[in-house]
């Protein structure tokens, strides 16, 4: 059976996929935690990257440069955009990742990197700047597998949609109903982005799915669920690691 690549930014947004694995080697790369095993007899690697897109583009390279799996599944929390339709407890499918901080701030307002003209990531023919697209075909083997869920009983909506990566996360209504607006986005993260454009790179398909922790606005940590979203996500990798055909 071929392998999974499993990225999670922290210990605590993979401890219960962790908990199922068998067979595992651990090891410790530049030190963070990379696990191999397996998960229902699905062989896995589960790479712990830290947050934010250095981190994880560092961590993914380290790995694919000696390693090619059949897919790049991350998961982790997220926070929803206030038009996206998600709420606290729900899940969400990226469609395509986005650069939510690249490009350049003018007197009329944000533009993207296609102001600057240099893109980030040529490929044939395409030219990439903020936005890179996941596989249409993986997303609706993912999407059919999460909608059909049963989700241990609970109302879970899941959505598929636009996700934005930032590193000055929003903590502030205007900027959540601007960044939303911008790419058309159900919520944002730390470093999905950064995955969509090496998996491009490498030629790998790629699937993120993000649990919903809190709304993006005026920043009220307690209105956030930090461990129903980890728990949500990882249900959703499971299922996924168990479902999809490779």
């Amino acid at each position: 059976m071929k392998e999974i690549l499993l990225l999670a930014a922290t210990e605590f947004e993979q401890a219960e996929i962790v908990a199922r694995m068998e067979r595992v080697v651990e090891q410790r790369v530049v030190g963070r935690r990379w696990l191999d095993g397996e998960v229902g007899g699905r062989p896995v690697r589960v790479v712990e990257t830290g947050i934010g897109g250095v981190n994880t583009a560092h961590a993914l390279t380290c790995v694919l440069q000696a390693r090619r799996p059949a897919l790049v599944l991350q998961i982790g929390v997220g926070g929803a955009y206030p038009e996206g339709g998600l709420r606290v407890g729900d899940v969400g499918l990226a469609s395509e990742e986005n650069y939510g901080d690249l490009g350049v701030r003018t007197p009329e307002g944000w533009q993207s990197a296609e102001l600057i003209g240099i893109p980030v990531l040529e490929r044939g023919e395409s030219r990439y700047f903020n936005s890179f697209p996941l596989e249409r075909e993986w997303v609706e083997a993912g999407g059919a597998v999460l909608a059909g869920a049963d989700w241990d009983g609970d109302d879970v909506g899941v959505k598929i949609g636009s996700f934005v990566t930032v590193q000055e996360c929003s903590g502030a209504d205007a900027l959540g109903v601007e960044r939303g607006r911008r790419f058309a986005a159900i919520c944002e993260n730390m470093e999905g982005a950064a995955v969509a454009h090496l998996c491009l790179s490498y030629g790998l398909p790629f699937l993120e799915v993000r649990g919903i922790s809190n709304l993006v606005e005026d920043r009220r940590r307690e209105a956030w669920n930090l461990p129903l979203a980890a728990a949500r996500a990882q249900l959703a990798g499971l299922m996924l690691l168990s479902e999809l055909e490779l």
